[in-house]
């Protein structure tokens, strides 16, 4: 009785802290990039003398705020973002608040495609304003992303194992890819899961042609490709356990606090993520477990299970020495370059993952998160990267929210932008789009996007709770996990 109220205690308080820390991160990442992307309309509106008649951080009732000329500047009840009213965008308003001289549709084509191509502009310039920021102050980086791949542990089972690479292999072609750094091995497997990767190594002064096919795992509820190759430059250090999950295969097999892991079925373990990506190959099988405990060795047999996509023994495991890491300060052309440079980079990577679901080679489900992985996504970013990783997916999102609109998606401010310019070619031939057309052209957007949202929110729903046949083992290989920031290793 005690052991189960014990876990129920320790698993609810767990629960608790991770889903307000992602509460929080999520409605700071979001309402941060919804505001910027009101902002830049609010703004537009203003500079081009156009009324604007409210100006909201939050939704629904007005909780406080000030009016300054004819704006009511408030603050409201539900913190998911912010909205702006300006007068005569609606089309449901009456005829007499159209036709205001200050009114939106009062003003010529060019001013209205200003307003509405100010809010994606905002989402983008935040994109690229958070790395320049860093890049000039305070850039950091894991050193071994920008070196040559070499490397330094193979975990069991995982890709790397059976392609036959090897600790102290350097990687000299990636996928084509000459003397590739880390960084490029990383950007290119987390989206080519499932595909054969040319790779050549160099091994002891000789080279051998290998094929390597990264396996899928779930990160932040997306699913991505890993190889399971670790890099020469992480910290040696044997896992030690600061706290024990009851009910757990570790407190069932007898792991204490204190306890250091030395061996995993017969192989020694030389750092924690080398440990964490081996125990993907022991779903539902028994392993065997080497600690030291007290200056004795003692061996431990218990069987992983499969917990949110991942393969866990329960237990948390002491902060493993922190990556080697780049500091610098860029100049201002270097933190400029560094910020194009990295959205690029998301730009890219975003395109090829939707190039392969239109060639049937990725599923929808396993690409697109809705508020629910969003929500996962800012919480991870906070509980491993703290206050950088919060402000990467705040920019990251930001990025993806301003093309998203940009999109002639009707309702969208690419859909307007599409019927403004569909209205004014149409002029130049003596035609008018009519307000019927274009109500019935919002409509079925409307529509389009509800359905997209519901299938987001249903696929949000099946990858983070409700997983059908959970509970029977896969079939193997089991999917290789990546590791993540050493600094903070979640429950283990």
């Amino acid at each position: 009785m005690v052991t189960v109220l014990a876990a129920l205690w320790w698993g609810a308080s767990l629960l608790a802290s991770e889903t307000l820390v992602m509460l929080a991160a999520f409605l700071v990442v979001l309402g941060t990039t919804v505001v910027i992307h009101e902002f830049g309309h609010f703004a537009a509106a203003k500079w081009l003398g156009m009324k604007v008649e409210i100006f909201s951080v939050g939704f629904g009732k007005r909780l406080f705020g000030f009016r300054w000329k004819e704006t009511d500047y408030r603050l409201s009840l539900l913190p998911l973002g912010g909205y702006v009213k300006i007068t005569g965008m609606d089309p449901e308003e009456e005829a007499a608040r159209q036709q205001h001289p200050d009114a939106y549709l009062m003003r010529p084509k060019w001013h209205q495609f200003l307003v509405l191509v100010a809010g994606p502009a905002m989402n983008i310039l935040l994109a690229l304003a958070i790395p320049f920021v860093i890049g000039l102050f305070f850039f950091k980086a894991p050193a071994y992303l920008s070196q040559p791949a070499v490397v330094g542990a193979v975990p069991i089972g995982s890709s790397a194992e059976e392609a036959g690479i090897q600790p102290g292999d350097r990687i000299v072609r990636f996928a084509g890819i000459e003397s590739p750094t880390w960084s490029k091995v990383r950007d290119y497997t987390a989206i080519n899961d499932g595909k054969p990767v040319p790779v050549t190594i160099e091994r002891n002064g000789q080279r051998l042609e290998l094929t390597i096919i990264p396996k899928a795992r779930q990160q932040a509820g997306n699913i991505v490709g890993d190889a399971g190759l670790l890099p020469q430059d992480i910290p040696a250090a044997l896992p030690v356990v600061a706290a024990v999950q009851p009910g757990s295969p570790a407190a069932q097999a007898g792991l204490q606090p204190q306890d250091k892991l030395l061996a995993l079925d017969g192989r020694p373990i030389p750092n924690f993520d080398w440990f964490k990506q081996s125990l993907q190959a022991y779903e539902n099988r028994q392993v065997v477990l080497t600690v030291e405990r007290k200056g004795e060795t003692l061996t431990l047999t218990l069987t992983p299970k499969r917990i949110d996509g991942e393969i866990r023994i329960g237990f948390v495991p002491v902060p493993p020495p922190p990556l080697p890491l780049t500091r610098e300060r860029k100049s201002l052309l270097g933190a400029a370059q560094h910020a194009v440079n990295e959205n690029i980079r998301f730009i890219v990577l975003t395109g090829e993952a939707f190039r392969q679901i239109f060639r049937g080679e990725r599923k929808v489900s396993d690409t697109l998160s809705g508020p629910i992985g969003i929500a996962k996504a800012s919480g991870d970013a906070v509980k491993f990267g703290g206050l950088e990783g919060l402000f990467f997916i705040m920019g990251l999102l930001s990025l993806n929210l301003g093309i998203f609109n940009l999109l002639p998606i009707p309702v969208l401010d690419g859909g307007h932008i599409f019927l403004l310019v569909l209205d004014v070619m149409a002029g130049w031939v003596g035609w008018r789009l009519t307000d019927d057309l274009k109500q019935r052209f919002n409509q079925a957007g409307f529509a389009v996007l509800m359905l997209l949202m519901v299938f987001v929110m249903f696929n949000d729903v099946t990858r983070f709770w409700w997983k059908p046949g959970a509970a029977e083992p896969p079939p193997p290989p089991p999917p290789a996990v990546e590791k993540p920031s050493p600094e903070k290793a979640p429950p283990r």
